[in-house]
């Protein structure tokens, strides 16, 4: 059949910065994505540190690899609200001086 997706072989994804990763992926005609598909980070900073598939495995095109990856991102926002809460200061008054 004509329409038939061609198999690609997954390359070795691990040690590479991700946006790189992402963008190799791409190319070879791969989706990459992390672990939680739904996480509001994406999938650009840090150090690919595993992959599944594993490197050398047949998918088809646009077949999707699940990379971890160290090392990146702002975890900030999912530390708050934090705990306890920071003591409130008061804003100085117009003229006021601090």
């Amino acid at each position: 059949m004509a329409d038939e997706p061609r198999p690609v072989v997954v390359p070795d994804f691990r040690g590479r910065q991700a946006l790189d990763a992402w963008l190799s992926g791409h190319d070879a005609g791969l989706t990459l994505q992390g672990p939680d598909p739904d996480s509001p980070h994406p999938l650009l900073n840090g150090l690919v540190v595993a992959q599944l598939p594993a490197a050398g495995t047949r998918l088809d095109r646009w077949g999707t690899v699940t990379v971890w990856v160290a090392g990146g991102g702002d975890p900030s926002g999912v530390r708050e609200p934090r705990r306890p809460l920071p003591e409130p200061r008061e804003e100085p008054g117009y003229g006021d001086t601090p």
